[in-house]
Formats: structure tokens, C-alpha cells, sequence
């Protein structure tokens, strides 16, 4: 750019050059420098704007297109299943033998002849024991085993106090013959009492059981001159009825 104080000194120059040469008074003006230079740098700026807008068209094969996504298949191997646990271990015990059963052939039993009845009234005391002679019955083998209770033996009486007669059957009017299996000892006691043949009636039953058992003595039954334990049936008769 030219400062403007280089102009104000050059007009007074130009007006006497003029008076001294009167003939190029037609000719044009000088440009103004600094106009001159704006408008080509508009110039220069649309040229380069142009020119970046014709790049593309010129060269369209410069800028590819975004190619197309690829899709990408993988094979995935499925993965082993675990194997399978092996089954648990059971300890089979070995099976103890089971010893043989040894079986015991008791001998048969022969049952001893019933002793007569014990008749049982209603008095206070009942009569005693009526006993009468019995036919022999068989008699049993004889076994090697002396603790082997005698049966078939005939038991014979050395103490036999009639029962009372209950109270309960009393006022029920109760009667009946009990057959009991009596299990002599040694000595002559009753050691067992079971009830071989009911009489129909618990209270008639039970108190015949436990009078013999607790009061009856019998003479001690004999095995080659030997006192052994014997197995004999005591019937017993509550009767109402007096004769």
C-alpha cells in the first residue's frame, strides 16, 4: 500500500507537469493500488472455493463409497458335556452264614388221669376235696433226662383245701367246673397253674388258679425210686346247688 501523504505531494507535481506539458491531458488515470488488491483476493478466494467444489466431479473415483457391511459366519463347536460321574462304590458285605436250626424232637405228651373234682359249695368253707380212686392210666416212657417233667403220672393229694366260692359269682349265680394242668415239684408244690378247660367264667377261673397255686400241696410223684417233677390236670367244680 502507498501512504497517503505520497499522493498529497505527487498532485502538486502532476498540476505543474501539466502546465509544462499541456498535451496528455486526455490520458486515463492511474488504478488505485489498494482497490486493485481486494478485489483479487475476492477474486483468489472464489477461484479456490470453485475449485474445491470441481475436485470431486472431475475425480469421482478419489472418494469410495462405504463398502457394504461383510458379514462373517464362524462356526462354533459346541463344547463336550462333562462326563457323566461314575456311580458310587457300594461295599457289599459279605453275608454271615446262618447258623442251622437245630430242632428238638420233645417227647409226646401224655397227659396224667384227672384227679376227682374238688366240689366248691356256698358255705363259708367249702367241702373238701372229694378223691377217689382212679384206674391207672398208661404210663409215659420212661426219659434219660431226670429234669424232663413226668407225664401220664397219677398225682396224688397231700394237701387240697376246697376254694371259696367268689363273692362276684355268688351274686351272679355262676357256676362251672375248671380243669387245671398243675406242674408239681419235687416236693410236692405247684410251681405252674394254666387253665387247661375253662369254665365259661374268668372270676370262677381265675380264683381256682391261684388257690391251688398258693395252697395245694400234692405227694411228690416217683421215678425209679426217685422224686421227679410231674405234669397232672385238677378239676375243680363250683356248683350252687347242694346235694
Amino acid at each position: 500500500m502507498v501512504p497517503q501523504h505520497a499522493h498529497a505531494h505527487a498532485r502538486p507535481h502532476s498540476r505543474a507537469h501539466a502546465h509544462a506539458a499541456p498535451s496528455v491531458r486526455g490520458a486515463p488515470p492511474h488504478p488505485d493500488p489498494v482497490r486493485i488488491a481486494g478485489i483479487s483476493g475476492t477474486l483468489l478466494l472464489n477461484i479456490v472455493a470453485l475449485a474445491l467444489l470441481l475436485v470431486p466431479m472431475a475425480n469421482p473415483g478419489l472418494i469410495a463409497p462405504p463398502e457394504a457391511g461383510q458379514l462373517e459366519m464362524r462356526w462354533i463347536e459346541p463344547r463336550p458335556l462333562p462326563p457323566d460321574p461314575p456311580p458310587p462304590q457300594v461295599e457289599v458285605m459279605p453275608q454271615q452264614p446262618v447258623p442251622p436250626q437245630i430242632r428238638t424232637h420233645s417227647p409226646p405228651r401224655v397227659e396224667a388221669p384227672a384227679i376227682a373234682p374238688v366240689v366248691v359249695d356256698t358255705g363259708p368253707l367249702a367241702a373238701t376235696p372229694i378223691v377217689e380212686p382212679l384206674p391207672a392210666g398208661p404210663q409215659a416212657p420212661a426219659f434219660d433226662d431226670p429234669a424232663t417233667p413226668a407225664q401220664g403220672m397219677r398225682l396224688e393229694y397231700a394237701s387240697a383245701p376246697a376254694p371259696r366260692y367268689p363273692n362276684e359269682a355268688l351274686a351272679k349265680g355262676l357256676q362251672g367246673t375248671v380243669l387245671l394242668e398243675v406242674l408239681v415239684d419235687v416236693d410236692g408244690t405247684p410251681i405252674e397253674v394254666r387253665i387247661h378247660q375253662s369254665s365259661g367264667h374268668r372270676v370262677l377261673d381265675a380264683s381256682a388258679r391261684r388257690h391251688v397255686l398258693r395252697n395245694w400241696r400234692f405227694r411228690p410223684a416217683v421215678r425209679d425210686g426217685q422224686p421227679v417233677q410231674a405234669i397232672g390236670l385238677v378239676p375243680i367244680d363250683f356248683s350252687l346247688e347242694r346235694g
